[in-house]
């Protein structure tokens, strides 16, 4: 078992060592070990808990290498999985005469349900967790330290501040991470960021260059690490002073609300994603074409309307479409379809029919009947407006499913009660 894992392992490293847009990351990443194992030695000679905290952000780096290895490995094997997919397809077409699709499929997976696009949001959930944790950790810590008073050398903690500094920046921007700027691009902002925000507009009206580094907001995880080593050089020049340890654990503390407020917004973005809800900043924008696809001829009403993020940048939704007795239903697919495609990567249209009328004779034959009324009750019961339940078919009602990515359709066939049979375009009908 251990030995197959360290194969494995082995063969992923030499993998990414040979590709040319991963063998940087792999430098940087053991430049990154060789200088957490230095500085963690020097902040334990050190015994500064204000030095740990900051050292921590090594740690850090770590995580966010292995989230960028993550990602850059999702694009490829996406990109991979689409050329063969669409090789597939191709030559199914040449040797078949059957009905073709709007819409080309992507491959499934068995193994996971919802693609490999989550990854990416679990490895981001658990950086910024693992954060938030190992700041409980260094409260906790400075406070025990801070009650045994023991003496702190001081002549280990700007050396070990400045290579952390170092490495910190060189890895958040010489590691391309396509997560964590989806993430920074899309969360609120840290109380640290509008804190600053005034004073980096002021200082791009003075030094204009600055403003692609400044703004509109200043990355959270550069800003986390210029602070840091600001509170490092300020506790370093106390301790010099001979100010004693109470300098060294306010400044550990700092850090570990520094770190605490920088995660919280990121990790709050990437677990609602999780939780598959809709993104705040896409409600506006799924109403309004809501709205308008409702307005369209043929069209009675929507139900069942589900919308939630299933990766970064990648929108799945689900949605009933009730219309006329007299209405094209491929008419109608393709409208509604067109109205929501361009906000909802992954769709799925079910189009049923309105049989209002043969629901009204059903209750009023149904209450005579079974008598037990007026006529004049059993007529006002005949003339409630009728309830349609989607998960029942009748004789003579049609349904029709329109699949964006049939990728999803096995899954989403599953929950559905209609029993519909699939082809290969991910086109469902069921009649």
């Amino acid at each position: 078992m251990v030995f197959s894992l360290l194969s494995s392992t082995l063969k992923s490293f030499i993998y990414l060592l040979k590709s040319t847009h991963s063998r940087s990351t792999i430098v940087i990443t053991l430049t990154t070990l060789i200088a957490c194992l230095l500085v963690f030695t020097m902040a334990g000679q050190a015994d500064s808990m204000a030095l740990q905290a900051y050292c921590s952000l090594c740690l850090f780096d770590l995580l966010f290498i292995g989230t960028a290895l993550l990602s850059s490995w999702h694009v490829r094997t996406t990109k991979s999985n689409k050329i063969h997919k669409h090789q597939q397809q191709q030559s199914s077409l040449q040797t078949s005469t059957s009905a073709t699709s709007l819409f080309v499929p992507t491959p499934t997976s068995s193994t996971f349900s919802y693609g490999t696009g989550r990854f990416e949001v679990l490895a981001v959930f658990t950086s910024t967790m693992l954060s938030i944790l190992g700041a409980f950790f260094i409260l906790k810590e400075s406070i025990e330290k801070f009650i045994e008073n023991e003496s702190i050398n001081i002549n280990y903690l700007m050396p070990a501040s400045f290579i952390t500094f170092i490495v910190h920046f060189i890895v958040i921007y010489f590691v391309p991470n396509q997560a964590f700027d989806h993430v920074i691009a899309a969360s609120s902002s840290s109380w640290l960021q509008e804190h600053v925000s005034d004073m980096c507009q002021n200082i791009c009206h003075i030094v204009p260059g600055l403003s692609r580094l400044l703004l509109p907001r200043i990355n959270p995880f550069t800003l986390l690490g210029c602070c840091g080593l600001f509170i490092m050089f300020i506790n370093s020049f106390l301790l010099s002073l001979g100010y004693g340890n109470f300098v060294d654990t306010l400044s550990s503390l700092l850090m570990a609300f520094m770190t605490f407020g920088t995660m919280v917004p990121m990790s709050n973005y990437s677990g609602k994603i999780l939780l598959q809800t809709t993104p705040a900043p896409m409600i506006s924008q799924l109403d309004k074409c809501l709205h308008e696809a409702s307005r369209l001829d043929g069209v009675l009403e929507f139900r069942h309307e589900h919308f939630w993020a299933l990766s970064f940048g990648t929108l799945v939704g689900s949605l009933h479409v009730r219309c006329r007795r007299d209405a094209d239903e491929q008419l109608v697919l393709a409208h509604v379809w067109n109205k929501l495609a361009n906000v909802v990567q992954i769709l799925t249209i079910h189009i049923f029919k309105d049989d209002w009328l043969r629901r009204q004779t059903h209750h009023f034959l149904q209450s005579q009947t079974m008598g037990g009324g007026s006529g004049a009750a059993q007529a006002s019961a005949a003339m409630l407006p009728p309830m349609l339940p989607t998960s029942v078919i009748r004789p003579g009602q049609q349904q029709y499913t329109q699949t964006i990515n049939p990728a999803f359709a096995k899954s989403t066939h599953e929950l559905s009660t209609y029993g519909p049979t699939n082809n290969d375009y991910g086109f469902v009908v069921v009649t």
